[in-house]
């Protein structure tokens, strides 16, 4: 129940319907999933761990900002822990044989789940190739490492995919199985350097947030539609 709810957030998050900043009542949760408020508890408890969303006296419990600033935090963290990655996993020869079948495996699931068009599937197809790259490095303390950015990723991508089409980023990862593949760790690295952050600070989130706010205030009935006898 705590990992559906969690899952359920990052959905939410993923998909724009929980954005950046907006906070999160435990309440709505338990109605909206039909389930006690333990679990959900549990659940964000686990996403503050995790970066997800943030807790404030006063303020409650909000989904974390995708502020230019707490983007370029993220994908720092991140490209230095991939870039890491991909060199040793270049140094043991996984960049071959059942490294690449696994690469291209999670590859086409992505083109798989670009084409229903769902930004929170598409996430996760995403996060699962970056996860097999990191895996290949054969470093246990790396992969845990990444996995604690993990769901803050599902949700950055998740995002980018407002501004950004699901194919091109499709194509970027045909990029990097080509040239992990070629063992060049020096093309290897500035690949990744522009996939995760020259690519993604390329999109502005800040205006993209703002947009998908109004539009989703725009939907919303006014006040004198949920009050009839307002006059």
């Amino acid at each position: 129940m705590v990992d559906y709810a969690a899952a359920a957030i990052i959905s939410g998050a993923a998909r724009g319907v929980i954005l950046p900043g907006d906070r999160i009542v435990e309440a709505d949760l338990s109605e909206g999933l039909g389930m006690s408020r333990v679990p959900i508890r549990e659940a964000l408890r686990l996403l503050e761990s995790q970066g997800v969303v943030t807790s404030e006296p006063y303020k409650g419990i909000r989904l974390m900002e995708v502020s230019h600033e707490r983007l370029h935090q993220v994908l720092d963290v991140r490209v230095s822990i991939e870039q890491l990655a991909v060199r040793r996993a270049i140094e043991a020869k996984a960049n071959s044989g059942e490294g690449i079948e696994r690469l291209k495996a999670a590859r086409d699931d992505l083109a798989v789940k670009a084409g229903l068009g769902d930004s929170y599937a598409f996430a996760l197809a995403d996060a699962a190739f970056h996860r097999v790259l990191v895996q290949l490095a054969g470093n246990p303390v790396l992969s845990n490492l990444w996995e604690s950015l993990a769901r803050q990723m599902t949700i950055i991508v998740g995002l980018s995919t407002l501004a950004k089409s699901m194919e091109s980023i499709v194509e970027e990862h045909d990029l990097i199985i080509e040239v992990f593949q070629s063992g060049n760790k020096k093309n290897m690295e500035r690949v990744m350097h522009d996939h995760i952050v020259v690519l993604s600070e390329t999109i502005d989130f800040d205006t993209m947030i703002q947009n998908q706010r109004k539009e989703r205030e725009s939907r919303l009935p006014s006040r004198r539609s949920r009050n009839p006898s307002a006059s």
